[in-house]
């Protein structure tokens, strides 16, 4: 892994800390869809991971790390980018609970294991 895909998985790392740290005190789908702050400060953070795991990690790595979703995380930056009025807060809502905790885990490792 090279410095420029390191920087990269870190600026991720920092996307999904920020996005959990928004969240933090919500306790249902009807707190998220309800506080618009939170929703689209989430909304960019997501859509800054999709462009950076698109535009800012090598082939060599994602060819290399291929349990990572880097074709999910920016599939879902284009519906969030594209559809941003038909977003559905439903799977913003369970990606943010059930997806990015176990991949910020994910990512720490592979920024450990590359020092």
């Amino acid at each position: 892994m090279n410095d420029r895909d390191t920087k990269a998985l870190k600026r991720i790392v920092a996307h999904i800390e920020n996005i959990l740290d928004y969240v933090k005190s919500i306790e249902s789908l009807d707190d998220f869809t309800h506080n618009q702050l939170v929703v689209d400060a989430v909304v960019f953070n997501l859509a800054q991971i999709g462009e950076i795991s698109k535009h800012r990690i090598s082939l060599i790595l994602k060819d290399t790390q291929v349990d990572v979703p880097w074709h999910e995380m920016y599939g879902f930056r284009n519906r969030i980018v594209h559809d941003y009025d038909q977003i559905n807060m439903n799977i913003v809502y369970d990606t943010i609970k059930e997806d990015l905790p176990p991949l910020l885990e994910q990512l720490r490792k592979l920024i450990s294991l590359n020092k």
